[in-house]
């Protein structure tokens, strides 16, 4: 049977003298998912290297965190091309990626980005893992401001990732009380824990946002991704069903995909549900999902895969 709503997570306190300090819980599973790491081969685009007059720069890899973002990556990579050939004198806003001629979106999670463009996409083709290290190329100029976002600085980072923990927030709460009522230096902790991928320090402080307090969620804050670029679907979602009960992740997708994800199958299944490079069972409660596979802008990104 899948784990249940509120199985899995213990709050633990930390106490001395002078301070009280809350600890990250004890969660097996978030741990996991926050340990995950894709190893990256980055190389910089040979037309920009012919250019300048560079042939064979040696290229840049790195085992990145699945919930990272590759914008915090950037003066690493920058770094290294740098020190080996390149001449570059802008700032790290320049700098963008690609895999596969596709740019690559700045604002979205690293293991995200990962599964839409390489698990997802290859999903027909039986790769079966010779995808890694994943290929990614560098590039220093010319960038495409018609596809991606410009300003994928640090500082736009931070604000698109807060702007999404407040938009989880409000689906789940209907408002932002949670989030507002933090200090600005407890908002500003969800991001150093992130960046310096520090699991306690980022979970003790989150938390505080996913736990209800034995409250139910007003929705489940769940985005869906289909192939071939489809528009991101986001719609509330009810983690409970008329009867009251909670949801499965197969009922939470029925309500906006039900051709790929009937109630009862009655022939093999046409689609699954991908989440940090795995494939839950579709009976799994998606409360339990969303409070423990969630990326830390605390979204259940569901990559859908053709089968």
């Amino acid at each position: 049977m899948p784990p249940q709503p509120g199985q899995g997570r213990t709050p633990a306190t930390a106490s001395t003298s002078n301070t009280s300090t809350t600890l990250a819980p004890h969660n097996p599973v978030a741990k996991a998912i926050w340990d995950g790491s894709i190893p990256i081969q980055f190389s910089w685009d040979q037309a920009e290297a012919t250019a300048v007059g560079s042939q064979a720069v040696e290229s840049f890899f790195l085992e990145a965190p699945r919930c990272s973002y590759f914008s915090l990556l950037t003066s690493r990579v920058r770094r290294h091309f740098v020190d080996m050939a390149l001449h570059f004198i802008g700032d790290d806003a320049e700098v963008w990626y690609d895999y596969e001629g596709t740019p690559l979106k700045w604002h979205y999670p690293i293991g995200l980005l990962y599964d839409i463009h390489g698990l997802q996409a290859s999903s027909g083709k039986g790769m079966n893992g010779s995808l890694l290290p994943w290929k990614i190329t560098v590039h220093f100029q010319n960038f495409p401001a018609d596809k991606l976002i410009k300003s994928q600085a640090v500082d736009s980072s931070q604000d698109y990732f807060m702007s999404m923990i407040k938009e989880a927030d409000y689906l789940r709460n209907g408002s932002i009380k949670k989030i507002m009522n933090m200090s600005k230096s407890d908002q500003t902790q969800l991001w150093e824990g992130l960046s310096a991928n520090d699991y306690d320090k980022f979970w003790g402080m989150n938390q505080r946002l996913t736990f209800n307090d034995g409250t139910l969620a007003r929705n489940l804050p769940v985005r869906i991704y289909l192939p071939e670029n489809c528009p991101v679907i986001q719609e509330p979602m009810s983690p409970v069903d008329e009867n009251g009960q909670p949801k499965t992740l197969r009922q939470v997708l029925n309500v906006v995909l039900p051709d790929l994800f009937p109630l009862v199958e009655t022939g093999p299944p046409v689609a699954a549900a991908m989440v940090h490079g795995i494939i839950p069972s579709l009976e799994t409660s998606a409360i339990w999902a969303s409070q423990n596979m969630s990326y830390p802008d605390n979204f259940l990104h569901l990559v859908i895969i053709f089968k």
